[in-house]
């Protein structure tokens, strides 16, 4: 089966298209982006090494062919099963065929990945054309396996530099336990990943993956509560505003407002990596305790409220 093609710029080693033919759930894809994320640097880093002809490396069960294409400037990778390596280089010319016949996306290329997309139908149906490499298999069946195979190939780092990176990981450990801010802990579990992987640590490697899977998700459900007590503030307030009539500010029901806004403030304090948070909660504090302040403190925090940013990744900035 043939699992994915990548296509790289030689100079730079950047991915400029990826075309994958696996049978993966979204759900599971987005377990294993740091798994694919390491295999593609992996696969950047073999580009970069300066392959001038075609290669064929092994990841376990797997194979890796690296076609250089210096008329376009760019290598052309598939990752296939080691049973269809001859069926995969015969189809290479094929490939390096419908490149070719977009040289000039290749030549005149200006950051825009989006060019490269004219190549999804010629690719697939090429593909598709051979019923052998079509299956419902997938890498991340064998993760771990894949995994060592490419940290095999990687060289072994010094004594030195495993122990600093040791130490690292042990202080970031220790900072993990004391803090709940989700955004400072997917940062540090975003930091462990990377030193697992740099240490071949394959359990820890899964682990911290996991991690920032649960957390990004956590994130996502964060703003989205964040998102909702915004819109519950402006609202309320808004009907607070509607019902004073000829009443004087200071005669306002407020409760819902101070409800939404202190909700908001709390869900923002696990977020957020300042302390804006406690600005909202003492305006929410201000609306409650209304009677404590003169009628221009209320006003101002009043418009401050309404005037508060709809962009909810303007408070995590």
């Amino acid at each position: 089966m043939l699992y994915t093609i990548f296509l790289y710029q030689q100079e730079s080693g950047l991915l400029l298209y990826d075309k994958s033919f696996q049978d993966i759930s979204a759900g599971k894809l987005d377990l294993f982006n740091s798994f694919f994320s390491t295999l593609k640097s992996f696969v950047s880093e073999l580009v970069l090494e300066g392959y001038q002809e075609l290669k064929n490396i092994e990841l376990g069960d797997y194979s890796v062919f690296i076609t250089a294409m210096d008329e376009i400037k760019t290598d052309l990778v598939i990752i296939a099963d080691n049973e269809d390596y001859k069926l995969v280089n015969k189809l290479i010319p094929k490939f390096i065929k419908i490149l070719l016949e977009h040289k000039e996306i290749f030549l005149n290329w200006e950051g825009i990945k989006a060019d490269f997309d004219v190549l999804n139908t010629p690719i697939s149906e090429l593909i598709l054309s051979q019923k052998k490499l079509i299956g419902d298999k997938s890498l991340i069946e064998k993760p771990d396996l894949v995994l060592k195979s490419i940290w095999a190939h990687k060289k072994d780092l010094s004594l030195q530099a495993k122990e600093n990176l040791i130490h690292e990981k042990n202080l970031l450990l220790s900072k993990l336990e004391k803090i709940t801010n989700i955004q400072r802990k997917l940062g540090i579990s975003k930091r462990l990943l990377e030193i697992s992987e740099r240490l071949k640590d394959e359990q820890s490697f899964f682990q911290y993956q996991e991690d920032v899977k649960l957390l990004e998700d956590n994130l996502k459900d964060t703003k989205i509560k964040l998102k909702y007590y915004l819109e519950r503030i402006k609202l309320t307030l808004s009907q607070a505003i509607k019902l004073l009539g000829s009443k004087s500010i200071t005669e306002g029901s407020y409760r819902d407002v101070y409800l939404n806004l202190y909700s908001f403030s709390n869900k923002l304090k696990n977020v957020t990596t300042d302390n804006r948070w406690r600005e909202y909660q003492n305006l929410a504090k201000l609306l409650i305790n209304k009677e404590e302040v003169s009628a221009h403190e209320l006003s101002v925090a009043i418009t401050r409220i309404l005037h508060m940013n709809d962009d909810i990744d303007y408070y995590l900035n």
